[in-house]
């Protein structure tokens, strides 16, 4: 990028960083004091490395290198300053793209991917992508893809991803949107043309002091006092709680007639085929065409109640942006698929199916999918949440222990993953002591692997003909898939 103004009278930048190691002759550097050390213990080494500019919360009197043509400036909040400078050296994509942000606790992913899939569908064949992605599984800028870090990136990179897309010709940008994307201020200056809910369960217990905290930044993120379309899941009580939120939302269930619902829902074991109502008038993104009442009957190979839920969301959005029905039928006629949700892994004498559930909501929707399915045994190899907390696991064990006895002849392998695990996703001795006793207090017999290897080699050990073999859990176990079918 070319050289910016941050501020009046203010130097120009030829970058925004807040990490030390990464500052260059000429950047501005932002210290954060963040959840594992504090940005302003790096000040002196950022100036040396030639930082032009240095923003703080806090001007302390440690700074060893005094240059009057180096301005140390103090900001209220040094999170959000950092999401100002982002989107200002890149000259504000956001506002050249159409930004959809999914949030919720479960279904972020597989709803973006659904709508990223689903634009890309419909564009003229040969042409260039027209939409970009931004999630836990990867990042699509248009010119390359990258593997996923974190659910949310920090606002540098995501201005930077942003500005990518934009140079590319992508209209369209589907992004997950996470809680700690929200509280730590990483989305402060981007704007968003569409907004979903998809619900809300318990889940990080690392970032929130308590559930009605996380509750209220979602609400913060989805409430919408400009022009963007908002969608909201009415059959989550905590999103049906925030009533009227937005000027143009859209409310949608499939327990009731709403704004947009599934009627005569059929289930298989491979998926759905639903009838898709828009019950109401619904004015397209252009606002040059409106969209009548219609009835959409669409067949999906996505397994799993949940999936009727991001499959609406999808349908939706490709509407209010002038996608023709024959198309989103097609294309949902063709998708398999997202990695590693309810995936089908292996189907011949016996089944591999792969989830990264990772918190109470997630398993839920996984067993409940299974509860549907033929089979003779099933397997689970499970992975705990590592450094995420006690809380967290004591809950996930007590959502395995609410259904195992509703699944027939059961076995339970859990794991630390400790032979695959990356330092940050490292089980605890408390996490494992919490999980443990909340499935012996519920008298739910199990065995526990230090090492994920040796689960995946007693599952398959321990499976037959028409068995299923359920990988469960978050991103230690995103190698499972590909190292189970290595051993067999």
């Amino acid at each position: 990028m070319e050289e910016v103004v941050c501020q009046e009278k203010l130097p120009l930048i030829k970058g925004v960083t807040c990490d030390s190691r990464e500052v260059k002759p000429g950047y501005a550097f932002v210290a954060i004091n963040g959840f594992q050390t504090d940005g302003n213990r790096f000040i002196n080494e950022a100036i040396e490395k030639g930082a032009r500019i240095i923003f703080t919360e806090k001007i302390s009197q440690n700074i060893g290198v005094q240059d009057p043509e180096i301005p140390i400036i103090q900001v209220d909040n040094a999170r959000e300053y950092l999401a100002y400078l982002a989107a200002q050296y890149y000259n504000h994509p956001s506002k050249k793209l159409d930004l959809i942000g999914i949030t919720g606790t479960n279904g972020k992913t597989t709803s973006t991917h659904l709508l990223y899939h689903l634009f890309n569908y419909s564009r003229p064949k040969k042409e260039k992508k027209v939409a970009g992605l931004i999630g836990t599984v990867n990042v699509d800028t248009g010119k390359r893809i990258i593997p996923g870090n974190l659910t949310t990136p920090d606002p540098v990179t995501l201005q930077a991803y942003l500005r990518e897309m934009l140079n590319e010709g992508c209209k369209y940008v589907c992004m997950e949107v996470s809680s700690h994307g929200i509280k730590l201020k990483r989305i402060a200056e981007t704007e968003f043309a569409v907004k979903v809910g998809t619900n809300l369960s318990a889940d990080h217990f690392d970032l929130h002091p308590d559930f009605e905290d996380y509750v209220q930044v979602k609400r913060e993120f989805l409430e919408e006092k400009g022009d963007s379309l908002v969608l909201l899941n009415q059959d989550n009580k905590y999103i049906r709680s925030f009533g009227k939120i937005a000027e143009k939302q859209i409310n949608f269930s499939i327990r009731e007639t709403n704004d947009v619902c599934a009627k005569n829902i059929k289930s298989w074991q491979r998926g759905h085929s639903f009838i898709y109502q828009l019950n109401r008038y619904l004015i397209n993104e252009n606002k040059d065409f409106i969209i009548k009442p219609c009835e959409i009957p669409i067949k999906t190979n996505l397994p799993g109640e949940h999936n009727i839920y991001n499959s609406l969301i999808a349908i939706t959005i490709a509407l209010y942006y002038n996608i023709p029905p024959e198309t989103i039928q097609d294309f949902f006629q063709n998708f398999q698929g997202v990695w590693r949700r309810l995936e089908y892994i292996y189907d011949k004498d016996f089944t591999i199916i792969d989830d990264c559930a990772h918190n109470p909501g997630s398993y839920a929707a996984v067993f409940n999918s299974v509860l549907k399915m033929n089979y003779n045994k099933l397997i689970i190899v499970n992975s705990l949440r590592g450094n995420r907390g006690t809380l967290i696991n004591k809950k996930n064990a007590e959502t395995l222990c609410k259904y195992l006895p509703r699944l027939k002849k059961t076995y339970l392998l859990n794991t630390n993953c400790a032979d695959v695990a990356k330092k940050i996703d490292l089980v605890s001795k408390e996490e494992e002591k919490v999980f443990r006793e909340t499935l012996k207090k519920h008298n739910i017999e199990a065995s526990h692997y230090q090492r994920l290897r040796p689960a995946l080699e007693k599952a398959l050990e321990l499976v037959g003909e028409n068995d299923i073999i359920l990988l469960l859990g978050p991103h230690a176990m995103d190698i499972a898939g590909k190292m189970i079918l290595e051993i067999m």
